[in-house]
This record gives structure tokens, sequence and C-alpha cells, in this order.
């Protein structure tokens, strides 16, 4: 029993890692082949979700207790709802827990040592090699398998299913470089590989933030500037014809022309505010809940992730789920000039939403962190020998 409750984190992490991919990889081929979604990928999850809420609740009750109090609010807000504890609802809060969960399960990656880390590393940059060239091979082919979106909507996220998913997965793995590899990312073929694949996602928001990415880059540099300047001019170009592209031949300048800029860059998110969100809010809501929120139908969310958090937990409740996050996520000193690249990821969301909602994107975040305190340079501050 001790060891089910205390297994190896390092096995476990693989392990997830690589169902949480290859899942998602078969729910989109699935999803192609057969016309209809691949609903494994939902039990794996689900599965996951009480071997860690279990193990937490025998090894560490009291860490738990934001959680319960998070529950609390969640059970508060739909008690007052005149459409109560949908499936729905109770789905949409289990995605929302199910982040925290995981980030206070692997709260302590420093336990992994050097073949324990080399091992996630290692299947995930086969993954980035196997995913960046079907995004190469769909863009150049038109393969209608490796599109990000349906229909017109230009893009190639290779084998991953939600566009959002794509974004998040892709900042967080040009960060695993910078992490990881430090001044030596540059010359790391993967990561020019990673970034030009990232460029063909289709998002505006993967456009945004590398060409942030890029300018942190400028502040923080500490390598040539022949580099720094080489990859900030070609970032430049990249992401000026990137914006040309947008606003002249694409769905998003047909969007901008007919609906506005604003509709264009939150893709009808704020239209989706002024005639789902606020009406419900409206008709649902009594005074009680703007300070601790309540949501039948999460379909209803305007994909603004703050204003989906407030949605959820209320007023009361959204800070207590972003001081949970941060609590769990950041138990490790971190350099002042590193704060600019959290910054700038955790900026995408405002724009793009669904991070925390979705439940592949702290896998990504943990990867970013065991990539933070395991580069190879600091091996030696857990007993391995170099």
């Amino acid at each position: 029993m001790k060891k089910w409750l205390n297994p190896d984190k390092s096995q476990v992490f693989f392990w997830f890692l690589f169902l949480f991919l290859g899942i998602e990889a078969l729910n989109k081929l699935y999803y192609h082949i057969i016309e209809a979604e691949f609903y494994l990928q939902k039990l794996v999850k689900l599965l996951a979700f009480a071997f860690m809420f279990l193990s937490l609740l025998f090894t560490r009750t009291q860490q738990l207790l934001g959680i319960f109090l998070l529950v609390l609010w969640f059970v508060l807000g739909q008690y007052f709802l005149p459409q109560a504890f949908t499936t729905l609802a109770i789905i949409g809060f289990a995605r929302y827990l199910f982040f925290l969960i995981l980030l206070l399960y692997f709260k302590d990656l420093r336990s992994f040592d050097k073949h324990k880390t080399r091992k996630i590393t290692s299947f995930w940059e086969f993954f980035l090699w196997l995913n960046n060239s079907l995004i190469v091979l769909g863009a150049l082919f038109q393969l209608e398998w490796f599109k990000s979106y349906e229909g017109e909507r230009w893009g190639y996220n290779g084998l991953v299913w939600a566009s959002a998913n794509s974004t998040y997965l892709y900042l967080s793995a040009l960060l695993y470089f910078v992490f990881y590899y430090k001044k030596k990312f540059y010359y790391q073929p993967l990561f020019w590989f990673t970034l030009a694949a990232s460029l063909l996602i289709g998002t505006k928001s993967v456009y945004l933030a590398v060409f942030l990415f890029s300018l942190v880059l400028l502040v923080n540099a500490k390598i040539s500037k022949k580099w720094v300047l080489g990859s900030l001019s070609i970032t430049s170009m990249l992401f000026l014809v990137g914006v040309y592209v947008l606003f002249n031949y694409s769905l998003f300048a047909e969007i901008s022309k007919e609906e506005g800029w604003l509709t264009a860059v939150l893709s009808y998110r704020d239209d989706l505010l002024l005639t789902e969100t606020i009406p419900y809010i409206q008709e649902n809501w009594r005074s009680l809940h703007y300070f601790i929120g309540g949501l039948s139908n999460p379909l209803l969310r305007p994909q603004l992730e703050l204003i989906d958090l407030w949605l959820y937990f209320g007023i009361l409740g959204a800070p207590l789920y972003l001081y949970l996050f941060f609590r769990y996520y950041f138990n490790f000193k971190l350099a002042q000039q590193d704060k600019l690249w959290f910054a700038v990821l955790f900026a995408v969301p405002l724009i793009t939403g669904n991070f925390f909602y979705n439940a592949s994107v702290p896998i990504y975040l943990l990867l970013i962190k065991l990539a933070y305190l395991k580069t190879p340079d600091k091996f030696s501050n857990t007993g391995d020998k170099p």
C-alpha cells in the first residue's frame, strides 16, 4: 500500500507524459478516420486524476486544504443556480481541479536524478521531432489530418488535437530549450525546427508570443550580440510577414474588415461574452454569485482566462485559485531575468483562454519546471555524477 501511495514520481511523470501525448495523437487520428471523438483520452485523465487525488489524500492531506475550499466554493455557487450541478458544470470544474492536482502531485521535481530526467527529456524531444515533421509535411502538402482548424482557417499542428493546446505546447517547448540548454540552446537544431513548426500552427497568440520571447532574449542578452540581433531580425521579419498575411489574405482579414480588429484578435470571444455570458449572468446569478461564481454550462465561457475563473469561482474564489497555482508551481527560486519568460507565457491566456481549463497544459508547465531545475550543469546538486 505504501509503495502504491508513494511510487517513483519520475516514472509516473514519464508515463503521464507518454499517455497524454500519445492518446491525444490517437484522438486526432481517430477523429479523421472514424469522424468521432476518442473518449479514451478523457478516461485516462480521469484515472490519473483519481490516482493522484487518492495518493495526496493519504500522504499529504493538509496540502489539499486549498482544493477543498475550491470545492466548497463550487458547491455554493451551484446550489444557488436555477440549473445546478449539471454534468457539464461538474466536468468543467474537474478540469480546473485536475490542473492544480497535477501541479501539487509533482510539486517537487528535485528528486529526479540525471538518468530519470534524461529519459523524460529524450521522449519529449523525440515527440517534438515527430510532430514538427508532421506539421511541416502538413503545411507543404496541405494535409487535412494535421490541420489546426476545420474549415478555411489556415494552420497545422500535427498530432495535437486542439489549437489552444498546440499553442501552449509549442510555447512551452521553446521555453524548455531556453531553460534546459541555456546559452547552448542556439546550437540545438531541434530548437530551430520547433520554432519553425510553431510559426506554422496558425494561431495569433503563437506569433505574438514568439515575438515577445525575442524581445525578452534581447533584454536578457548574455550571449553573442550577433546571435541575438540576428535571431531578433529573423523573428521580427517572420512576425511582420505573419501579420501581413493575417490582415490581407486570411480569414482573420475577412473578420477584421467585417467585425473589427478586436473581434478578429479575440476570435469572436468578445461576441461570445456579450451575447452568451452576460445574458446568462443577468438571468441566473444572484448578488452572491459575483463573489463565489457559478456556471452551469462551461460552453458559455468567453474563453478569456481571468473572466472564466471569475465565472467559476467569483471575486473571492478566483484569487484563491491563482494563489494555489503560484504556490504549487513556483516552489523554487526564480532568477530575476527569467521572470519575463514566464510573464509572456502567462499573458497569452488573456486572449487565448483555456489555460487552466486544459488538462494537458499542466504537464507542459511541469516540463518547463523540470528543465529549469534540472539543466545538465545542475545535476551535481542532486548527488549525481556529471
